[in-house]
């Protein structure tokens, strides 16, 4: 077996568990969202700026206009739901990185077949 190999293996899938631990608290994280991003515009060049929330309905985007007053209430839960979908892209990342991490790991535990054959590695 080479030790030093797999010791580095394995420090690197603790790293990447908490790092995965970590993303995990965000995604379930108890905050409400809201399935759409928020988007300020302008009509005219010289206009007010004008919120709307833009979210895939059936394969399509919709627009939804949002009042004046009501703008930061809508603009912490799109942006909740903005991190959520970064911790989750990112949750699926770092796990296909520990799983190549724990397959190394195990073709670096294997011994030689018996009979002089080698176990092809790589």
């Amino acid at each position: 077996m080479y030790l030093e190999k797999i010791s580095f293996h394995r420090k690197k899938v603790q790293i990447l568990t908490g790092k995965r631990d970590q993303l995990e608290r965000m995604a379930m994280g108890r905050s409400p969202m809201v399935a759409a991003s928020f988007m300020p515009r302008r009509l005219r060049p010289s206009g007010p700026v004008v919120y709307y929330l833009s979210a895939s309905i059936k394969g399509e985007s919709r627009h939804r206009y949002i009042r004046r007053g009501e703008v930061e209430h809508w603009r912490k839960r799109a942006y909740t739901w903005r991190r959520f979908m970064k911790a989750m892209a990112l949750w699926v990342k770092v796990n296909k990185e520990i799983e190549k991490e724990l397959r190394e790991i195990g073709r670096l535990r294997c011994e030689a077949l018996p009979g002089g054959r080698q176990v092809r590695k790589g």
